[in-house]
């Protein structure tokens, strides 16, 4: 894996003209200037092509293509870190009609990612989600409200639960979104990859994020 001593020389981010790729690229440039960031992105969701002109004038190069795509991924080049940013984010995805979407982004999209790191021997970081906890052994928790929130508290013997709020002991079984069930399922693979294949790799359970430039 090429590396100057304080990083990855060359990271590609999927997903990249999103919310979460693209604060990630333009940290990564600032900090890093001599690093070869590359984004694609798909600009399915709306408001990501506003983000393009912000990645270009930073020196970020864009790619349009899509993870559902094994030959988009390949035509990238060389690469020595991938940050999964890409997803269908909407734990509603799929309930109104066809999941198809939901399941080739998500799913198929990783089992790509992964085969592409494979080839190249680079490490991953995979940004997966708290919604792969079940939703009904969340809702049968106790909570007290304060002033500014709902705040957990008497869940004495609940695994993964205290005050500090879930751990990855939390158990999983259970209905969690469909949305939530390709997140898990790609948690699931990437495991299997570190084991067969000796990938590097770095899951990352998001909770909400926002801030600025989320459309």
């Amino acid at each position: 894996m090429a590396s100057n001593g304080s990083g990855f020389e060359r990271i590609l981010i999927t997903g990249g003209a999103g919310f979460v790729g693209t604060n990630l690229a333009l940290s990564m440039k600032r900090d890093r200037p001599d690093t070869r960031v590359v984004c694609l992105d798909n600009l399915h969701r709306r408001g990501s092509e506003l983000n393009l002109e912000r990645l270009r004038t930073a020196g970020i190069s864009f790619v349009h293509g899509d993870i559902r795509c094994r030959e988009d991924l390949e035509a990238v080049g060389a690469f020595d870190l991938l940050l999964e940013c890409s997803a269908e984010p909407s734990v509603l995805s799929g309930y109104r009609g066809s999941p198809e979407y939901l399941i080739q982004t998500n799913l198929v999209g990783t089992v790509n990612c992964l085969e592409a790191c494979r080839k190249q021997g680079a490490a991953i970081l995979f940004l997966s989600t708290s919604r792969v906890y079940p939703m009904e052994a969340i809702r049968r928790l106790t909570y007290r409200e304060t002033d500014f929130r709902l705040e957990l508290g008497g869940n004495i013997g609940v695994p993964g639960v205290s005050e500090e709020g879930f751990s990855e002991a939390f158990p999983l079984e259970g209905a969690r979104s469909l949305y939530g069930a390709t997140k898990l399922c790609s948690e699931i693979l990437i495991q299997e990859y570190v084991d067969a294949y000796g990938l590097q790799a770095v899951i990352n359970r998001c909770g909400v994020i926002t801030g600025p430039w989320q459309m």
